[in-house]
């Protein structure tokens, strides 16, 4: 952000910051409907205040030890099931080195697949998506039927080693939760439900978070020049809102957001934001509620700024107006909202699954990211990807756009305004890589409970590491 801008984000600020800001639980109790029941759970857990060694997002032995300790333990998000629904249906998943297909099996179960040939070691398949009725490497024709069976190889005289009992594909364990498929090439670890802990039952009480009521209308792939984790970190926290995205604070709450670690749940965390209310920030002078709707406004539904939908109805503050424009303007586009808490409909609500997967269960930003490491240790791929609600007949899935180094997020029509406010990020991501080589502190020091997500997940990482 240049010198201008710094200076209007400072507008309106208290000189002095004293008090903690109304937290996100205080204010949705108030909430008409209910909030969801899960939302209403605070941990206000602390990790310390211990800082981050800065070594660790751009030390090549560093990167090693998680190729080497994590990848291979962990279960990873590999693919979206209804990508995959016929038999046949194929999705090749690479991460850190390892390539993996994910086949639809004839009885409609999903099996994973080390995706190398066991003659040369050929990828089996190249594309992310396709179609085949066999698995046939394109270089000498060994084939293996969908359920790793091998059916088929050339010149068996010169093979005599090669037996159907010796030579099915490795298969990979892979199992699913909420419409993702998960893999893990780790036969030690954890079933995939206890990895995920208690986040399956705040999910599964919670109806409108089903991702099987959603469809994915776009992902957007985009390679950056900084460590995975670097870019991670910018999405675990929301009080960077303020100076990197100015004019949100308006209508978002982000310095008031709730975030949750649990002791006994290594592998998940969450943060929860409160929209159609201003941030505690803007105190001298607060907005008015036209300016807090008009920026609600601004990003999704433009078309209603100074309309007379938009003006509150008789005893309505902000958040409930922006609450039921956000139903009204769902059911002009065939979604039907009504009854469903502003906890839903209008919040933003994250969740971070280790090491490198985040779903957005409520409709105020109906994300998922996913962070993969690149080749080297500042190298990385950002995901972003848009789970939409539908109504009647499952829509297919939206494509996956590529973005190389120089390419922005922001000329991504499919993202719409959220590829605006997404390049404002990545604007931030690649000099705070440099500047973490360029400390002479070389650490990093993080806030108590805002940033706690990120000391939590490192917590965990050293688990792994054994370190």
């Amino acid at each position: 952000m240049d010198s201008e801008n710094i200076s209007a984000a400072y507008a309106g600020c208290l000189d002095e910051e004293i008090d903690r800001p109304v937290s996100y639980a205080e204010v949705i109790r108030g909430d008409v409907p209910p909030a969801d029941p899960t939302c209403l759970e605070s941990t206000e857990y602390r990790l310390g205040t211990k800082p981050i060694d800065a070594k660790r997002y751009y030390s090549r032995e560093f990167f090693e030890l998680e190729n080497e300790k994590l990848w291979p333990r962990v279960w990873q998000y590999a693919a979206w099931s209804y990508d995959i629904e016929k038999p046949g249906d194929i999705a090749v998943y690479r991460n850190a080195g390892r390539s993996v297909l994910i086949v639809r099996q004839k009885d409609g179960s999903i099996k994973a697949f080390a995706n190398s040939c066991l003659h040369r070691g050929r990828e089996l398949c190249t594309e992310e998506l396709q179609h085949q009725d066999k698995l046939a490497c394109p270089f000498h024709g060994f084939t293996w039927a969908l359920d790793g069976e091998l059916a088929w190889y050339p010149c068996k005289w010169d093979f005599p080693q090669v037996k159907a009992d010796t030579h099915r594909l490795p298969e990979i364990r892979c199992e699913q939760w909420n419409g993702f498929v998960f893999i893990n090439f780790d036969n030690e670890a954890p079933s995939l439900r206890d990895y995920l802990g208690k986040m399956v039952d705040q999910w599964e009480s919670t109806p409108g978070w089903n991702f099987h009521n959603r469809f994915k209308a776009v992902n957007v792939a985009k390679k950056l020049k900084l460590n995975w984790k670097t870019c991670q970190e910018a999405f675990i926290e929301s009080i960077h809102a303020y100076f990197s995205h100015p004019g949100t604070e308006k209508s978002g709450d982000a310095v008031g957001s709730q975030y949750d670690v649990w002791p006994d749940e290594p592998h998940f965390s969450r943060m929860l934001t409160a929209l159609g209310r201003p941030s505690g920030h803007l105190q001298q002078p607060a907005p008015s509620d036209e300016e807090v709707i008009e920026e609600f406004l601004r990003g999704w539904a433009p078309e209603l700024i100074g309309s007379p939908q938009a003006k509150a109805l008789p005893g309505e503050n902000t958040r409930q107006t922006a609450a039921r424009l956000t139903r009204e303007v769902s059911a002009q586009r065939g979604v039907n909202l009504s009854g469903a808490p502003a906890s839903y409909t209008l919040d933003t609500i994250e969740y971070f699954v280790f090491p490198n997967f985040f779903p957005w269960p409520s409709l105020g930003a109906p994300l998922l990211y996913r962070f993969r490491p690149g080749e080297t240790p500042e190298e990385c791929i950002w995901e972003t990807a848009l789970f939409l609600p539908f109504s009647g007949e499952r829509p297919p899935s939206g494509p996956t756009i590529h973005l190389d180094y120089d390419e922005r997020l922001s000329d991504v029509p499919e993202l719409g305004f959220l590829g605006y406010v997404l390049q404002q990020d990545a604007d931030n991501l690649e000099p705070m890589q440099r500047g973490l080589k360029a400390s002479i502190a070389n650490k990093l020091t993080l806030s108590e409970y805002q940033e706690v997500r990120i000391r939590h997940y490192h917590e965990t990482l050293d688990r792994y590491l054994g370190i």
